[in-house]
């Protein structure tokens, strides 16, 4: 079917027909280019294969459909057509850009990232970070150029307000969410501050104000804790832990293992739903100990969502919606390796090793939590500037101030996350705290190994994403989203 007869045809059948069809043409494209295995994208020509999907009829279908979900996406369309052609020069800069740090070696753009992480010497750490700044000119223009035409596509439906607009079609409300964060941020600051500094000084040999972000990525790596995490062990332990709960690690074929070493293969590990449910990918770039399984688990929980999701669901309960849902699954298995119970069985870590790991673990999803919170009250801040040009320094002060390790202004566009994904990942941490403490009052502290929980927890999977978080919070635990419990969780495990 051609654009143009796609176009002429189009009504809610057909625009989720071809809605099904482009998803897993671009979800192929994501997967082929994050794994390394292309190196150039085409984005822009996938774009223009179903530009009936950003059309002015597919935006009035969508909000005759009444769906929420249909709605943002065909907005999202117009806004990936408009930039398809500077995503593809962005992924073609990751693929092929080198950093050269003093020594002269070649290292690949997608691998800096790993060797930061892997690295115990500090000046080791901050060239190799150095050296990637010195290449980073290139993607922070694609990003700005992509972040404008964000804003200019999203004005028209907020009055020109980009927060408001994204409001308005995602059903959370940033503003109030972004208040949240700072009451988290306010609650949790002494605390954090505290045993980041009583970290710095044991682990690093720093004091506050020292350290950097290259400085907290060896940090919350836990190195330290690798003779425990056996590569060999990862996939045959993660197939028999799921296997206890009644679960199906490869979901019958329908989810498929990368965990392949590949140059240009994506630092960071992700899921890519190809065809929901029916070909899901999880890809994974070996880090080593800890990380690597902390990594998989979480890619596992967002697999296991999409190969479970209800077949009859349509294309917009399996492909679409609210993130934070998908995100609380993956978190909700990633946390599994931060309980003690689940250490003592499946790692043997045990006596003052395994308290210090619980007690890292603990301290590390704070972090990463407040860091989120600040993300996501500077993205709302700039997104409403007339100028990008104030971002920089705000996300310095801001990113700093949470974290406590030094931000740099060459990162402030390079670490903006699209369409306001910051909220999905602070709503899934909120929605993942209530759906842990549902599942341990339910099937006891062991329950990643009850073989009762496993069919609970595929009912909620074949959701999809049918329901947004705060609708899944209050039907599943019956209370509304909020930090509470997150909270009240790290400070029992930290205090």
């Amino acid at each position: 079917m051609s654009a143009a007869a796609g176009a002429t045809a189009l009504n809610l059948e057909t625009l989720r027909a071809r809605g099904e069809a482009f998803s897993e043409a671009l979800a192929r494209e994501n997967y082929r280019a994050g794994a390394g295995l292309i190196e150039a994208t085409d984005f822009a020509g996938l774009f223009a294969r179903f530009t009936d999907l950003s059309s002015d009829a597919a935006l009035e279908i969508a909000r005759e459909s009444g769906s929420r979900a249909l709605l943002e996406w065909v907005v999202d369309n117009r806004i990936g057509r408009a930039t398809a052609a500077l995503e593809d020069r962005l992924h073609a800069f990751e693929a092929t850009a080198v950093v050269r740090p003093p020594g002269g070696e070649a290292i690949p753009f997608r691998k800096v990232g790993v060797l930061i992480a892997n690295e115990a010497r500090r000046d080791r750490r901050r060239a190799l970070d150095a050296a990637r700044r010195e290449v980073v000119g290139e993607p922070i223009a694609i990003r700005r150029e992509k972040l404008g035409i964000e804003r200019e596509q999203l004005g028209p439906h907020g009055n020109g307000d980009p927060v408001a607009a994204r409001t308005a079609l995602s059903g959370i409300a940033l503003d109030d969410l972004a208040a949240a964060c700072e009451a988290f941020l306010s609650r949790t600051r002494d605390m954090y501050h505290e045993l980041l500094g009583e970290r710095l000084r044991r682990v690093l040999g720093l004091a506050p104000g020292q350290a950097e972000r290259s400085d907290a990525a060896w940090l919350f790596r836990d190195a330290a804790f690798d003779d425990v995490f056996g590569a060999a062990d990862l996939v045959p332990t993660a197939r028999g832990q799921v296997g206890e709960m009644g679960l199906d690690l490869d979901a019958g074929g329908r989810i498929r293992l990368d965990t392949e070493e590949r140059e240009r293969k994506r630092a960071r590990a992700f899921c890519a739903p190809v065809r929901v449910p029916d070909e899901v990918y999880l890809v994974t770039r070996p880090f080593g100990g800890y990380m690597d399984y902390r990594t998989f688990w979480h890619e596992l929980g967002h697999a296991l969502h999409f190969a479970n999701a209800a077949r009859a669901l349509p294309f917009e309960h399996r492909w679409l919606g609210d993130n934070s849902v998908t995100e609380a699954y993956a978190m909700l298995f990633e946390h599994m390796l931060a309980q003690p119970v689940w250490l003592r069985r499946y790692v043997r870590l045990s006596g003052e090793r395994l308290a210090a790991f619980t007690r890292d673990q603990a301290f590390n999803l704070l972090a990463i939590v407040r860091r989120y919170a600040a993300k996501l009250r500077y993205e709302t801040l700039v997104h409403r500037m007339a100028s990008l040009d104030g971002a920089a320094p705000l996300y310095v002060e801001l990113l700093t101030d949470a974290t406590g390790f030094r931000y740099l202004p060459d990162d402030a566009l390079l670490d903006f996350d699209d369409g306001f994904y910051a909220a999905r990942y602070l709503r899934a941490w909120q929605l993942e705290a209530m759906l842990g403490d549902g599942f341990r009052e339910r099937f006891d502290e062991d329950w990643f190994r009850n073989p009762r929980s496993g069919p609970a927890l595929l009912e909620l999977l074949a959701r999809g994403q049918r329901d947004a978080a705060d609708v899944l919070a209050l039907a599943a635990v019956g209370r509304p989203l909020g930090f509470d419990e997150l909270a009240e969780w790290c400070e029992a495990a930290l205090v």
